[in-house]
């Protein structure tokens, strides 16, 4: 008995050793950006103009925060009802065998690397979309959407068909014992009560969308300003992932665009952890899954 609570208090210190490692490397990567980012918002380097031009010291946010607004929520407008139609179909209208099977491919959809979806997007659909439409360049705030899109359904339909599934069933047996038919007991408890969960898949989508770098960058366009509205999805964008990614091999270590960048980076965490934040409190309000 006293070997057992040694070898207990042993994993307990392993496991205690990297939580807590977890914790001190978020904090060193948010110390590390925000000691970076601060000469930029002292010295009022950012401004909301449309140009993002590091070679004329014009960082305008309004190019970068309005085009990474545009290819998020193109993305979820595609994502979010075919993933969560996909999750209520395999949920409950899909036997045991073809719900592992839907669920594997999903997975897989998941684990494809985002330098390859961003080559297909480069090589076929950005020409595609260009053909489609008559226009001369098919890198654009559509065909990122459409990227992040497929990107990120995996999520939303892994997540989603989990909660979906974890409605007590007792909930649904009521329904029907009270006359409800198979269709309204799904749109009137089943969804209903997994909709916490379900939004909050929808929002850690997004929040993948917000910080998906290489696929954006090879289909977004990347110009300096904007030469549309915002609802012009047929122009070339610049997100807040792909000006990092492109600017900071050449930005000068401690030079006004290094600093810029690391402002944009900042802004770019806070964005996505508010939006985990905000992802962590509906999932604790999501339905869980009763084992009798």
């Amino acid at each position: 008995m006293k070997l057992k609570s040694r070898h207990t208090d042993v994993f307990e210190l392993v496991f205690g050793a990297c939580a807590l490692t977890s914790v001190v490397v978020l904090f060193l990567i948010i110390i590390f950006t925000l000691k970076n980012a601060v000469p930029a918002f002292y010295g009022r380097l950012l401004t909301f103009e449309n140009l993002w031009a590091a070679e004329y010291n014009r960082f305008g946010l309004y190019t970068l925060v309005a085009s990474t607004a545009m290819v998020s929520v193109g993305s979820l407008a595609i994502s979010t009802p075919t993933g969560v139609l996909s999750a209520v179909f395999i949920a409950k209208f899909t036997s045991s065998y073809l719900r592992d099977v839907f669920k594997t491919v999903v997975e897989f959809l998941g684990m494809i690397p985002s330098v390859i979806y961003g080559f297909i997007g480069y090589m076929f659909l950005a020409p595609t979309i260009a053909k489609l439409f008559g226009l001369n360049f098919g890198q654009n705030a559509l065909s990122a959407s459409i990227v992040l899109a497929v990107m990120v359904v995996p999520t939303i339909v892994s997540l989603s068909t989990e909660v979906i599934m974890s409605v007590p069933r007792e909930y649904e047996e009521a329904a029907m014992a009270l006359g409800a038919r198979g269709w309204q007991t799904l749109l009137h408890v089943t969804i209903p009560t997994a909709m916490a969960g379900i939004v909050s898949s929808v929002m850690l989508a997004f929040g993948r969308a917000l910080g998906e770098t290489i696929a954006v960058l090879m289909v977004a366009g990347c110009p300096t300003r904007l030469s549309g509205p915002v609802w012009n999805f047929l122009q070339p964008v610049y997100p807040m992932t792909a000006a990092i990614a492109m600017g900071m091999g050449e930005a000068e270590v401690g030079g006004v665009h290094y600093h810029a960048l690391f402002a944009v980076a900042a802004i770019l965490l806070a964005f996505v952890f508010v939006v985990n934040f905000a992802a962590d409190v509906l999932r604790r309000r999501a339905p869980r899954r009763i084992v009798v």
